[in-house]
């Protein structure tokens, strides 16, 4: 019997999305069935969900790759199995709830203050230093992520933004500026890491064009992973750290990482090992 399985995204049709495409082709080569479920072509009413007009019919598992809203919630409904796990997934894709919930002895926590952009620039200064980072809560791929150098930018933070918006200000890390390390985790094991380098952007993301290298999976890294797992649950995640000068500083880690770039670094086989791990959770082991 066929292993099922929906992949939830953005849209049905994902032709230039480098991690669908590779957990599709991956689970195609070990005889299973996953179908991209696009969150924008998906309609929940009171008696079913439909896609493209047709009624979605229950599968073994889902994996989630869409942050917002509703309907992904009901999607998970129709399987035995979510990866990342639902529930821990809504609360971890928050920043705050990562930096406030999330330790470990291999690693610092930058200094941080929750609030909006109506806050006076001189009090958050008094408490995580100056310039700062403001990160959106939900944002990822460098997006909503800005460095406050002086009261004019918190000013234009506050202009360009919805009043009520919170926003997560962080220390700024000098030593990590322009640079930082990706590790993938599978279930609390490090399987692939990379150091991302941007020319002359404070933020590493490859989303931005940073370039990626190889780098080494230390004994603290292996920690980390192990950590992070034993608090969140969470199968599958991107961990991102700061390079300080005597401990690595925690900066988030990504409930729904895309792999490109550290598959291509590393020529570690991510969707490979991700697919795997699924089939042996249904006992579909050759």
């Amino acid at each position: 019997m066929k292993l099922t399985g929906y992949l939830i995204e953005k849209y049905n049709r994902m032709t230039n999305a480098y991690t669908c495409n590779r957990l599709v082709e991956e689970a195609g080569q070990l005889g299973i069935d996953l179908k991209i479920m696009g969150i924008h072509d998906t309609m929940v009413t009171p008696d079913e969900i439909v896609n493209a007009g047709q009624a979605l019919e229950r599968r073994d598992f889902v994996i989630n790759r869409y942050k917002w809203g509703k309907i992904k919630d009901h999607i998970n409904r129709l399987a035995g199995k979510s990866y990342n796990e639902i529930e821990n997934y809504n609360i971890y894709v928050n920043k705050y709830e990562q930096i406030r919930n999330l330790y470990s002895d291999s690693f610092l926590v930058p200094r941080y203050v929750l609030g909006t952009a109506s806050l006076p620039y001189e009090e958050i200064v008094d408490r995580i230093g100056r310039p700062f980072v403001a990160k959106g809560l939900e944002s990822s791929m460098g997006a909503e992520i800005f460095l406050i150098t002086r009261e004019d930018d918190l000013e234009k933070l506050a202009g360009g933004f919805d009043a009520g918006k919170e926003w997560l200000y962080e220390e700024f890390i000098e030593t990590s500026y322009g640079k930082d390390m990706r590790f993938y985790s599978i279930r609390g094991e490090a399987v692939a890491c990379m150091k991302r380098s941007s020319q002359g952007d404070f933020r590493a993301n490859v989303a931005l064009g940073a370039s990626v290298e190889p780098y080494e999976i230390t004994p603290e890294i292996k920690q980390i992973a192990k950590d992070i797992y034993g608090q969140t649950g969470l199968d599958f995640l991107g961990i991102d750290l700061l390079f300080g000068d005597d401990k690595p500083y925690f900066c988030e880690i990504n409930v729904m990482p895309g792999i490109e770039g550290i598959e291509k670094a590393t020529d570690v086989n991510i969707a490979r090992r991700i697919m795997e791990t699924i089939r042996r959770d249904f006992a579909y082991d050759e």
